[in-house]
This record gives C-alpha cells, sequence and structure tokens, in this order.
C-alpha cells in the first residue's frame, strides 16, 4: 500500500468518525438536554453500554489511532497536513477522555441523585461533546488538505451552500 492510500483510508475513517460526534452533538445531546434527571441518568447509562458494545462505534473509535501509529512508522512525518490532522484528533480524543469519562462514572453512580451536580455534569458533557465533534471535524479539513487545500476549502464551501438551505427547508416543515 503506498502513502496515498494509507492516508485516504484513515481519512475515511476519520471522517466517519467526525459524523457519529456530529450526530452525538448535535442530535442525542439536545434530547439528552430536554430530558428530566432519570430519565437523562438511565438514557446516558444506556448509550454508554450500548456505545462501548458497539463494534462500530469501538472500531471507528481506535482504527484511526493504530492505523496512524503504523503510517507514522511507515512513512514518516513529513505530510505536514496529514499529520497537523492527526494531532488536532488525538488531541480531541484525549480532551474528550478527560472531560466526559468523569460524567459518565459520576452519572453511572445510582447514589448520585443531586439534580444541581446533575446539570453540571450534563453542561460538562455537552462541552466535551460539542469540542471533540468540532475538533475531529477540524482534523478531517486539515487531513483532506494533504490532497490539495483549494480542493477541500472549494468542497467546504459548497458543502455549506447546499447544507444551510436544506437546513432552514427542514425546519419549515418540522413542527416545533
Amino acid at each position: 500500500m503506498n502513502e496515498t492510500a494509507a492516508e485516504a483510508i484513515i481519512l475515511a475513517i476519520n471522517a466517519l468518525g467526525a459524523g457519529i460526534l456530529l450526530f452525538i452533538a448535535g442530535v442525542v445531546q439536545k434530547l439528552m438536554n430536554e430530558m428530566d434527571e432519570s430519565d437523562f441518568k438511565q438514557f446516558l447509562n444506556a448509550l454508554d453500554r450500548t456505545a462501548m458494545t458497539s463494534p462500530l462505534v469501538v472500531t471507528v473509535a481506535t482504527l484511526p489511532l493504530i492505523a496512524a501509529v503504523i503510517y507514522f512508522v511507515a512513512f514518516g512525518f513529513h505530510h505536514w497536513w496529514f499529520t497537523a490532522g492527526f494531532v488536532v484528533w488525538l488531541a480531541g480524543s484525549t480532551i474528550t477522555k478527560i472531560t466526559n469519562m468523569p460524567v459518565y462514572k459520576w452519572v453511572g453512580d445510582p447514589r448520585n441523585i443531586d439534580p444541581e451536580e446533575l446539570q453540571r455534569q450534563r453542561r460538562k458533557l455537552r462541552l466535551g461533546n460539542d469540542l471533540r465533534a468540532w475538533l475531529t471535524l477540524f482534523s478531517v479539513v486539515l487531513m483532506a488538505c494533504q490532497f490539495g487545500p483549494r480542493e477541500v476549502a472549494g468542497t467546504v464551501v459548497l458543502s455549506v451552500a447546499v447544507s444551510v438551505p436544506l437546513i432552514w427547508l427542514a425546519r419549515k416543515y418540522i413542527p416545533n
């Protein structure tokens, strides 16, 4: 396998992970914010259990690290866009472990029922989810720049130009 093929595979896996994280931060988190305390605790515990046993989620979460180690051993660090994207991905992943893991542990403890503390934990979870989703998306953009920064910029602009009107249109037909 050559370097370009390896970068494309790692980029595709990272993009899939960004999609999952953006869905969690943008959709699932909003649902969790609207839940009462007991429903939130029950849902978050079920979500954590399900995610930790999902082969797809576990693979998408860990494979970029394994693949990047193999990539850097084989090809080195001379593709700066790709390397920068991996560093941003690693930073986002690390930050989430530091911020979200204690939240999952606190919420998972049945003795922890203080509503005010639960709200603080929910805010920390939202911040961690948002930060990881956006950092992962940014890492995808950086990695993709390895294939041509102008092409990536054009694709991002085109994607926004297409998606923003679709979001506005969807909001018109979705009841509040």
